[in-house]
This record gives structure tokens, sequence and C-alpha cells, in this order.
């Protein structure tokens, strides 16, 4: 018998999926029992994401990632580990890391989420050999890009080929 496939995950969503990252987990039942501070940091957020909506996602990478050249995110020594639905855990991929081909030649991770998000790898981070990480087995650890709010210098920079 095989195993059940495992779902892979791209940065490609749906504007309806876009407006649910702004929705609040909490009811309005549940803030009135907010105490006066932390409500009024909550509404300042509140209007921060309705002025800055989100216009797109960055996955994070995970072993078993695959490349656009069908390479594979192999062994990691992330400290950040995610469960997937069938119940197996993967590793987060970092800039540093390698992909593994089918011949048995390696690429490294080159870029990633930048040095102040801890340099993981992303769907789009680019390899030394100029491939690209093309999707993830995780759906729930991501980058938000917001209109309006730059990204940091070092996520996912130009790499020159």
């Amino acid at each position: 018998m095989n195993a059940p496939l495992t779902p892979s995950y791209t940065n490609e969503v749906s504007a309806e999926y876009l407006r649910t990252l702004n929705k609040s987990v909490f009811t309005e039942e549940q803030l009135a029992g907010f105490s006066e501070e932390t409500l009024a940091i909550f509404r300042k957020q509140q209007a921060y994401t309705a002025a800055h909506p989100p216009i797109g996602i960055f996955r994070l990478a995970t072993e078993g990632s695959q490349t656009q050249r069908g390479g594979v995110v192999k062994k990691t020594q992330s400290f950040l580990t995610f469960t997937l639905d069938n119940g197996q855990e993967v590793n987060a991929a970092h800039k540093g890391d390698y992909v593994m081909y089918s011949d048995g030649t390696t690429a490294q991770i080159v870029t990633g989420a930048g040095q102040s998000n801890s340099d993981y790898a992303l769907v789009g981070s680019r390899l030394s050999n100029g491939d690209e990480i093309i999707n993830t087995l995780q759906g729930c650890g991501l980058w938000v890009e917001r209109n309006g709010v730059p990204m940091a210098d070092d996520f996912l920079p130009p790499v020159d080929s």
C-alpha cells in the first residue's frame, strides 16, 4: 500500500484568501472583555492592517520542498518544525541549506527571508545554480506582503545568474 501523498503549497493564493488574512480571530464579545490597554493595541493593529491590505504571501520552504528543475530540499538543521496533516514532521529550510537533484548534484539556497527573519528559505528562494524553490509541504507558515509596506532589503534579493 502506498503512503498518502502530501500536498504541496505555492505562493499562489486567491484574493479571497488574502482578505481572510485581516480577519480577526476574536469576536466582539471577546473584545469586550479586553482591558482598555489591550483593546487599544488591538484596534491600532486593525487600523494598520486595514490601511495596508495583504497583496501576496511567501510560504516557508521545508525539507521536501521542490525546485523548478526537480531538486528537493534535504535534511536541514532548523529548530522550526512543522507537523503535516499526515503526521510527518519536517524542518524549515534556511539560506545555506542544500537541495539535491536526482543525478546526485547539489545546490545551496542563497536567498531567503532576510537576516532579521532568521534567513528562512521561502517558496521563491534562489539557489546557487540559478534554480528556484517552487513549493513547500506546509501550508501555515508564511510572510504576508502588504500594500505600501516594503520588505527588508535582503528579503529574496535578486541574484546575478
